[in-house]
């Protein structure tokens, strides 16, 4: 753990791009299979795109901070944490902002997950947003950003770790808690989805 730290200090301080801070990925496990017949990922890691280390963060070079539209960043921080990588979404800002993976109005370019993993991750785009299609993605390891509207009217990004007869459970980076959040409004609420995984 030492040695790893190091690593990632030495290629801060130094500006030399290491992907994913040295870290080798996961092998691409496939998902599992619940006694319901639901599928689940690796759910090991719930991050808080208002975690004081981070919230004031902009993305990119933008003025928009990670605490008010980081939900993207910090859902995808979440995946490639889930598939080995270290890292966190302080981190994955400052990759995708020296990998240039923002767009001037502060969206994430999605190849910019090629980009700052030198390769070993990918994110898939999909024009269908449908439960077979979100299954898919949970049964081949990769983890589903699904994107939504909240009350208020505003556009965000959650992290999909399971489905099972109660619905789709995701890791909300507005809302800290201990188990994944049941989303209420199905499959039916959700406007987008893209997935990350390991490349072939």
């Amino acid at each position: 753990m030492l040695r790893v730290g190091f690593i990632c200090l030495a290629a801060a301080l130094s500006s030399v791009w290491l992907s994913g801070c040295g870290s080798a990925p996961r092998v691409n496990e496939p998902a599992a299979q619940t006694s319901g017949g639901g599928i689940v990922l690796r759910d090991a890691v719930a991050y808080s795109q208002i975690d004081p280390r981070w919230k004031s963060d902009r993305l990119g070079n933008t003025r928009d901070t990670m605490g008010s539209d980081g939900c993207l960043v910090t859902s995808a921080a979440m995946a490639l944490t889930n598939l080995g990588f270290q890292t966190n979404p302080q981190d994955l800002n400052k990759r995708l902002t020296e990998t240039k993976s923002y767009t001037n109005r502060g969206w994430l370019i999605w190849d910019g997950i090629r980009r700052v993993t030198d390769g070993r991750a990918k994110a898939t785009f999909f024009d269908k947003v449908d439960a077979p299609t979100i299954d898919q993605c949970l049964r081949d390891g990769d983890y589903p950003m699904v994107q939504f509207y909240l009350p208020n009217g505003r556009s965000h990004w959650a992290m999909i770790v399971k489905h099972d007869a109660r619905g789709y459970h995701m890791r909300d980076p507005l809302r800290t808690s201990k188990k994944p959040l049941i989303f209420p409004a199905g499959v039916k609420g959700f406007r987008a989805v893209r997935c990350i995984g390991l490349a072939d």
